[in-house]
């Protein structure tokens, strides 16, 4: 049986509390985030916690296309969290320039319902393959430690 490491849980909280400072240090103090954004964010920063927990373990591989290109199949600890970061910002980017722009409503509501929902997705389908937080990964068949 594995035990979880401090310096693991630690890099884990960092991940979660890494997001939000990145958001607020970007020199804007009048940005104020929606109940949607900030329901996006939280969702990410468990997507963050579970692709670090996964990238730590040889059994498993980013499955996702995109986030798989953009950072390889196993990532480091450094290239999950610049991922993270950057997709937090750019999110809270797209999301505050549809606000400034006017976009329609339905435009905004639109694009945060639909990231929210494909986060929640991902979260979900990497906990039912067996990717766990705060915990050991589930066991794959045929993967051995080495």
């Amino acid at each position: 049986m594995k035990y979880f490491r401090a310096a693991d849980l630690r890099r884990k909280f960092a991940a979660v509390g890494l997001i939000p400072a990145l958001i607020f240090s970007a020199g804007c103090q009048t940005f104020e985030l929606s109940n949607e954004e900030i329901a996006w964010q939280t969702l990410h920063a468990v997507d963050i916690a579970q692709t670090l927990s996964a990238a730590q373990d040889p059994c498993y591989v980013e499955d996702a296309y995109l986030t798989r290109k953009l950072i390889g199949e196993q990532p480091s600890t450094g290239e999950v969290l610049l991922w993270g970061a950057g997709m937090a910002v750019g999110h809270a980017w797209v999301t505050r320039t549809l606000a400034r722009s006017k976009a329609p409503g339905w435009v905004q509501k639109t694009w945060s319902y639909a990231t929210i929902t494909s986060t929640g997705i991902a979260i979900a389908s990497n906990h039912s393959e067996g990717v766990r937080v705060f915990g050991d990964n589930k066991s794959v068949d045929g993967c051995y430690d080495s």
